[in-house]
């Protein structure tokens, strides 16, 4: 995937870092499509078309279920099919470790608060974490869908996450790979980079700024922060 230049650019300081989860910091979001419309459909006899899935693509686990009760009429089974979907996600996990982004440990490494920003559960969050050996103890904030009563796009979650990290909206710098998750972050007025290496869809006309990999990030963000 090529990475176009963008005209907006970076804040010239950047005193907080916030990072979205699935297919940002690691390439689950394809696992995530593939193990839940194959279960609905295998076990739960409810099929989402291509079109759907693409309509979900983004939304915190509330707003899938939310539209599912909608347009599907899931009869009280949202719990056992939840359920289910962790007991799946978790023997997938322990088949199949999921890729991290290039340079995050440079990213991690930059002397900034730096906060997630998530559509997963935090069971969900805890689990994929250790199948990576990733921890959330290295982050000043972790807001999980449960965190917020009105998920991505609308901006509630990135708003909460400068308010914990003590920034302005225009010192902060978000990255994100959804067209939800950049809109809500835009909300927030955070400018957005667009990272490709895990995205599973090309958002970077959508996004302020992109990068093919974190390690690239780090060499565009590193002299805007106080240093490493």
């Amino acid at each position: 995937m090529q990475t176009p230049p963008r005209e907006k650019p970076l804040p010239p300081r950047i005193r907080a870092l916030i990072y979205d989860f699935d297919n940002t910091i690691v390439g689950t979001e394809r696992i995530n499509e593939e193990l839940f419309a194959g279960l609905l459909l295998g076990e739960f006899e409810v099929h989402l078309t291509p079109l759907e899935q693409e309509l979900l693509h983004g939304l915190p686990w509330s707003g899938v279920f939310d539209w599912l009760e909608e347009n599907r009429g899931l009869d009280g089974r949202r719990p056992e099919i939840w359920r289910r979907f962790m007991e799946v996600k978790r023997e997938s996990l322990r088949r199949r470790k999921p890729l991290t982004g290039t340079g995050l440990d440079l990213m991690f490494a930059l002397a900034v608060p730096q906060a997630i920003v998530t559509g997963s559960s935090r069971d969900e969050l805890q689990m994929v974490m250790e199948s990576i050996g990733m921890s959330e103890d290295g982050f000043a904030a972790v807001l999980c869908d449960e965190d917020c009563a009105r998920g991505k796009p609308h901006p509630e979650g990135y708003l909460r996450a400068l308010d914990l990290l003590h920034v302005e909206a225009s010192e902060a710098l978000v990255f994100e790979d959804s067209r939800p998750g950049i809109a809500a972050a835009r909300m927030a007025g955070i400018t957005v980079a667009f990272i490709s290496e895990l995205a599973s869809r090309d958002r970077s006309a959508e996004a302020d700024v992109c990068f093919q990999t974190f390690a690239d990030a780090w060499q565009a963000v590193k002299d805007r922060t106080d240093g490493t």
